[in-house]
């Protein structure tokens, strides 16, 4: 029996080349009458500052941040889905947005295990071999760990 796919995970780092993989896990959606759950795992960039500054000050902070990374990420995705959906092709589950902090290959399985996505859906961006055998990407990450099925759609920088 095939697995039966309800809830896409789209990770995404919400990049203008990050459109083809928006695409696919759009496409997905429709064929398979799924939720999509939009995820931005934000790295964290403020460890230095927790040292200076009070735990009010820090929090107000972060909450602050992931408000607008949250309203930039709702309008790019509404932006995007009345460009891409053609008249009358519609997603059939509103999608949800999730902004979350942490290391993008961590908060991507972590979401995954937690929303019960039955795939994810991520670009990889071009890079060279050497840099993928010492450092790694998110995706290949990802890739080797995680227990749903990936559909990982190659991002060029000149994709739209």
């Amino acid at each position: 029996m095939l697995p039966e796919i309800s809830t896409i995970l789209y990770a995404s780092d919400i990049t203008e080349g990050s459109r083809p993989a928006f695409r696919m896990a759009v496409k997905q959606a429709l064929k398979n009458d799924a939720r999509i759950i939009f995820l931005h795992a934000i790295q964290p960039m403020f460890d230095v500052m927790e040292d200076y500054l009070p735990d009010s000050a820090n929090l107000k902070h972060n909450d602050q941040l992931m408000v607008s990374y949250k309203e930039r990420i709702e309008h790019r995705i509404q932006r995007f889905l009345k460009a891409e959906l053609k008249a009358g092709c519609k997603l059939s589950h509103a999608p949800e947005i999730k902004v979350l902090v942490g290391k993008p290959d961590k908060v991507i399985l972590q979401a995954a295990d937690k929303l019960k996505a039955s795939m994810i859906v991520m670009g990889d961006h071009e890079s060279s071999a050497a840099s993928r055998m010492f450092l790694g990407s998110t995706a290949q990450k990802v890739i080797h760990q995680s227990n749903v099925p990936i559909l990982i759609v190659p991002l060029t920088r000149h994709s739209t």
